[in-house]
């Protein structure tokens, strides 16, 4: 990741962001993802930007070995205390850059994991990342990719500044068309897209996004697919 870009993101993931997002974080969320996820107890995979490690409780009992990264010291300290509190012993976090993660585990990994990272990261940035995870999957490795969707309406009005406005942290959240770019930029040529519902009140109107014309407007999450 550029410097710049660096510098100015670590600074927005100290200990008041990793205690509201250790609040704030729903386990029903995380379970439904996983319903799309496919595993095995031979996988070792590897989660980037995996923030508290919130995806440890749904994958622990389901791969041989699982590695969380990133740069947060105190995502970092809060993985590794779910992981004690836990007992669980097939799991180990690191505290560094993707990039850095990635240059030691050329072709490791069955699977890997961006679970709501991509709208952090900037997209030059971006690029260069899934370029990394990318070489850290094994032939046929699987991506499964979790964002927030730019068309959504809630994302459009944000970004207008109209009622609400975007989180400070959310510096690129971008449309399908946007995150299939950057992965065919990055070397994926296969995946599969799906359009899910937001998990909280406004999950009752995904109904909506069947309606023609409009439809898109109402599907709040993408969730990709992508393999090597």
């Amino acid at each position: 990741m550029a410097e710049k870009h660096a510098k100015t993101l670590k600074n927005l993931y100290g200990k008041n962001y990793v205690e509201k997002f250790e609040k704030d974080q729903s386990p029903l969320r995380i379970a439904h993802l996983m319903e799309y996820v496919d595993l095995s107890k031979e996988y070792e995979v590897a989660d980037f930007g995996c923030g508290n490690g919130m995806l440890l409780d749904c994958v622990k009992d389901n791969v041989h070995a699982y590695y969380g990264v990133d740069f947060s010291d105190f995502f970092i300290r809060a993985a590794r205390n779910r992981q004690k509190m836990q007992g669980i012993s097939n799991a180990e976090f690191f505290c560094e850059s993707i990039e850095s993660f990635c240059s030691r585990n050329q072709g490791k990994f069955d699977a890997g994991f961006v679970i709501d990272l991509a709208e952090h990261v900037y997209d030059e940035d971006l690029t260069g990342i899934l370029t990394a995870i990318r070489n850290t999957l094994k032939p046929g490795g699987k991506l499964y990719v979790h964002t927030p969707n730019a068309d959504f309406f809630l994302e459009i009005m944000k970004k207008k500044n109209f009622v609400f406005r975007q989180f400070k942290e959310h510096v690129a959240v971008r449309n399908v068309c946007g995150n299939i770019r950057i992965l065919e930029i990055a070397g994926f040529s296969r995946y599969e897209v799906m359009l899910l519902p937001h998990y909280n009140i406004l999950r009752y109107i995904h109904v909506l996004s069947f309606l023609p014309l409009i439809g898109k407007y109402f599907q709040a999450r993408i969730f990709i697919i992508a393999e090597k």
